[in-house]
């Protein structure tokens, strides 16, 4: 019976020791259990950021749209701009919401967030898009953009024909899909594939799945690669501050602390951009543009940061520290404006 006893009560340690030391090594076992509850939160916020897959929105390319009348260029105050009609191609193209569709669709199931492109024209108020079109910097694409409010942009181009002097219908089939940064208009990935099928029953929208399943996961290796190199290094927006006409200032008058606007600009997109990283294209004494000017691609709480919100901080800098009144005139996703309306 003593046997018994001391046989059972070692089995229970060595299990004991056993489901308390899973890696086998009880000093790094209590280490890790001894990380505080704000690094363990540090640690998990980090990881699911770098996770996180861009949102996508579908749309037809400028030259699927001109394919079938929907593009058109008009001149508004003397700037030409393209005129694009998403909801004309709908009706002019039988097959655009079949292939627009399966492309949304595998996505999906690729585990990318999505924006409707039917559902966001939907949403989207008929006079706000004509009074976009009618001024400079806003047409229905920036419109579109600016409510859908996409990472990555998937624009399609295809071209279906039927050869009907053949006895079985031969079908080619273009197809072409790009992943365009919704800020910067960067491409960071291609598809383009001619599929020639027999038959009848190859449809626009079965052959384009058929691209997508033989060419997805380099084309989605590639996004995703770009969306975290950003998350970490910043994405690309432009930065335009300029003066009004009549307004009795200029960029080199100084600014309440001593320096001139130029410099605070400066100095503030030191500090405000990811990694100091911005290019000066243009400064004269109404205008400075910055390209290539690097912004972080999230807020605080996960919820996207555009261009709109860093014109804003922008703004509000200068009317603090310059004493001067400005206005946030950013309409894009990547274009901040502002306009210096005076003292």
């Amino acid at each position: 019976m003593k046997t018994k006893t001391i046989l059972f009560v070692l089995l229970s340690v060595l299990v004991f020791v056993s489901c308390g030391n899973i890696t086998g090594n009880g000093e790094k076992q209590q280490e890790v259990q001894t990380v505080t509850e704000t690094e363990e939160q540090e640690v998990q916020t980090v990881t699911v950021t770098e996770q996180q897959k861009p949102t996508v929105l579908v749309i037809p390319s400028d030259q699927l749209l001109n394919r079938f009348g929907m593009l058109q260029r008009k001149e508004v105050l003397g700037k030409m701009i393209q005129i694009r009609d998403y909801n004309g191609y709908f009706l002019a193209d039988p097959d655009s919401k079949f292939v627009i569709s399966s492309i949304q669709n595998a996505f999906i199931r690729y585990g990318y967030p999505l924006n409707d492109l039917e559902q966001t024209l939907k949403s989207i108020n008929d006079q706000e898009m004509l009074d976009a079109v009618t001024g400079i910097q806003k047409d229905a694409k920036t419109v579109l953009l600016t409510n859908a409010r996409p990472d990555i942009i998937l624009e399609v181009d295809y071209n279906y024909a039927t050869d009907r002097s053949t006895r079985a219908y031969s079908k080619s089939f273009t197809f072409t899909l790009r992943a365009i940064d919704a800020f910067s208009n960067k491409v960071v990935a291609t598809i383009q594939e001619t599929a020639c099928k027999e038959g009848k029953a190859n449809t626009p929208s079965a052959l384009a799945e058929a691209i997508l399943a033989q060419d997805s996961k380099a084309f989605t290796r590639q996004m995703d690669n770009y969306f975290t190199t950003i998350i970490k290094t910043g994405r690309d927006i432009t930065l335009r501050v300029t003066i009004e006409n009549g307004v009795n200032l200029t960029m080199s008058d100084e600014c309440l602390d001593g320096d001139t606007y130029t410099d605070f600009i400066i100095d503030w997109l030191k500090v405000n951009t990811v990694l100091g990283a911005y290019n000066m294209s243009r400064n004269t004494d109404t205008e400075m543009y910055f390209v290539n000017v690097k912004i972080k691609t999230f807020n605080d709480n996960g919820t996207q940061y555009s261009a709109y919100d860093f014109a804003r901080q922008l703004s509000k800098a200068l009317n603090k520290g310059c004493g001067i009144k400005s206005k946030n005139t950013t309409q894009g996703l990547g274009d901040a404006t502002i306009s210096i309306k005076g003292m």
